[in-house]
């Protein structure tokens, strides 16, 4: 008995200094291949776990702070042999490699790393990662298990060779006067893969006009600062500020493919030293400088008749009949032509005669960038009633517009229109009398032509190889391979370099991602829901049409949908998602969870429809 008790207490003892050793035979260190990074800039942390050769291999547990992407992993391990006093002792390391993305600028703590061992959770020391804010953010378009981090060298050999230089031909102006602002990019790589928008700028108060999109990268030499760059013009856009105040612009960003120059892991890997390529594609993004423009206020004491237009116009008024009856409409067209953001431009105040009633005008614009200036007319067409016969003038319309070049308010009239008004026809009672009766229509007769049924005429025809469909089909096969071949070069080449191709081909899609984003807030945030919804149809036909999506309204829409032969329906259809999507943002409570349902509905079809007719 006693020996039993004695045997037990030296197994539970022994099996406690197991326990003990395999604790203490296992230790964790983290380590990174540097502490500051740029944001979007991919870098390495490696646990490292030491444990004896016989002992089970633990896996370990990696913290990462908020602003942190785990872009992929991937471990290895080795052994080493130590011959001691003639004790052979064997250690086993395993080095877990983690890739990481800093996305979030700041200072951060990552680790500790955590393992398990008998029992017990062990815990590494912790790393100090700085990420600090990078003009370029490039990612690697390999799948993660392969993909490798770029070097903070690369990244600065990056910001040298690619950016971007944003110009404005003034940076101070009057409110409403036209700003011409221009994106120039600067490259010293001879090829640029896939080069298309991201983020393009809102334009927060200010009101914009397209003048250049390039559909295809065309470049030209230039020195910069004793460098040779070859520029390309990416956008060029005519802005008139709504608002006074220094008014900072938003960023544009660009987006490419561009390969960089690979590191080898190791001279002895042999798949490695065959596949191995020098360079691999990174996605790089290309952000703007920023730029701010004084924006000052239009001169006080403006006259009454000041409507808000800016530039240098002039105005004429014509009548459709110089001739017309008592009580029976004309047309009164007054047309405002010159150089100037013509949409500022508001109604002339309308001359008050005792002889004439008026009806609200029909607006419309045409407006065109010539020499970069936007230049064009708009027309108020107002129908009038002659309440009075008689000889009558029709009254002068007066414009007053602000000259930025004059610093001052210029006032126009037009000339008084001579009418002569006949007296109102007399009307006369016409009695109608019904003529009652009427025939049916009658069917006066039938023809049936007859389906013959004699099939003596009819003989079988051998089944001949060359008549056979399978026969044609594998000879036609090659032939519609290579046919295939070309079409998916000709189609990579244009997403390669047609930058309205791209943005066509992925305009589903995108569509398709931020009628998700707008599902997802449906229930949260109806403001928010509906700007998601509005985005979502404005992006999609600004990239069916090759439009900036910043300056698309309801009316531009219009336009741009009528001149690509979109039907009428379909237009209307377009606008009440917009006039719906406008309204529920400023008035997000009247809008119940039935009428989310039912517009993110119509939206999804609505695109459907513009994709077949686009």
């Amino acid at each position: 008995m006693v020996a039993r008790v004695l045997t037990a207490w030296a197994m539970v003892c022994l099996a406690l200094i197991l326990v003990a050793n395999e604790a203490d035979a296992v230790s964790v260190q983290l380590s990174a291949d540097r502490t500051q990074v740029r944001t979007g800039d991919s870098f390495t942390v490696t646990v490292a776990i030491s444990i004896d050769d016989g002992s089970s291999q633990p896996e370990p547990e990696l913290y990462l702070p908020d602003g942190f992407e785990l872009v992929g992993s991937r471990s290895s391990s080795s052994t080493s042999i130590s011959i001691v006093n003639g004790a052979v002792t064997q250690e086993k390391t395993v080095n877990v490699v983690s890739t990481i993305r800093g996305n979030t600028e700041g200072t951060f703590t990552i680790g500790p790393a955590a393992v398990k061992a008998a029992g017990k959770t062990l815990r590494s020391n912790a790393i100090g990662i700085q990420v600090v804010k990078g003009l370029a953010q490039p990612r690697t378009s390999s799948a993660p298990q392969s993909q490798e981090s770029v070097t903070a060298d690369q990244l600065e050999e990056i910001q040298e060779n690619l950016f971007i230089a944003t110009t404005s031909d003034r940076k101070s102006v009057y409110v409403g006067e036209q700003i011409l602002l221009t994106y120039d990019l600067y490259s010293q790589y001879r090829r640029i893969q896939n080069p298309r928008f991201g983020a393009i700028p809102s334009y927060t108060g200010f009101w914009a006009e397209k003048v250049f999109d390039a559909n295809r990268l065309e470049q030209r030499s230039e020195v910069v600062n004793g460098r040779p760059y070859n520029k390309s013009r990416l956008k060029q856009v005519a802005l008139f500020p709504t608002l006074p105040g220094t008014r900072k612009l938003e960023q544009l960003e660009f987006i490419c493919d561009l390969p960089i120059r690979s590191r080898r892991r190791s001279l002895f890997d042999m798949d490695e030293f065959f596949s191995w390529d020098p360079f691999r594609s990174h996605q790089v993004t290309v952000r703007a400088a920023d730029i701010e423009i004084d924006v000052r206020p239009l001169p006080s004491g403006s006259p009454t008749s000041f409507s808000g237009g800016v530039g240098t116009f002039t105005v004429r008024a014509d009548v459709s009949s110089e001739k017309a009856a008592q009580g029976d409409p004309v047309t009164v067209t007054v047309t405002v032509e010159g150089r100037g953001n013509l949409h500022g431009v508001g109604e002339p105040p309308r001359p008050d005669p005792e002889r004439f009633k008026f009806y609200d005008p029909n607006v419309t614009v045409e407006a065109t960038i010539q020499n970069t200036v936007l230049t064009g007319s708009k027309t108020f067409e107002y129908v009038a009633i002659p309440e009075t016969s008689g000889r009558v003038d029709l009254p002068s319309f007066e414009l007053t517009y602000f000259d930025p070049r004059q610093a001052k308010y210029v006032t126009l009239q037009t000339d008084p229109i001579p009418l002569e008004v006949a007296p109102a026809a007399r009307v006369e009672e016409v009695a109608m009398t019904a003529t009652p009766g009427g025939s049916a229509v009658k069917v006066l007769g039938e023809d049936i032509r007859f389906i013959k049924a004699d099939a003596s005429s009819l003989s079988d025809h051998a089944n001949y190889l060359h008549a056979s469909g399978l026969f044609w089909s594998f000879n036609a096969l090659p032939v519609l391979c290579l046919i295939a071949a070309w079409q998916w070069r000709r189609r990579q080449a244009m997403l390669d370099g047609d930058l309205a191709y791209a943005r066509r081909h992925r305009s589903r899609g995108e569509a398709r991602k931020r009628l998700a984003e707008a599902k997802q807030l449906m229930a949260t945030d109806g403001a928010s829901f509906y700007s998601e919804v509005y985005r979502a149809m404005s992006s999609f036909l600004a990239d069916r049409l090759n439009l900036d999506a910043s300056e698309l309204t309801t009316n531009q829409a219009r336009q741009a949908l009528a001149s690509a032969s979109v039907p009428s329906d379909l237009t209307n259809k377009v606008v009440g998602v917009f006039e719906a999507c406008d309204f529920a943002r400023f008035a997000s409570g009247a809008q119940t969870a039935t009428d989310r349902e039912d517009i993110l509905s119509q939206t999804e079809d609505l695109i459907g429809e513009l994709e077949r007719a686009l």
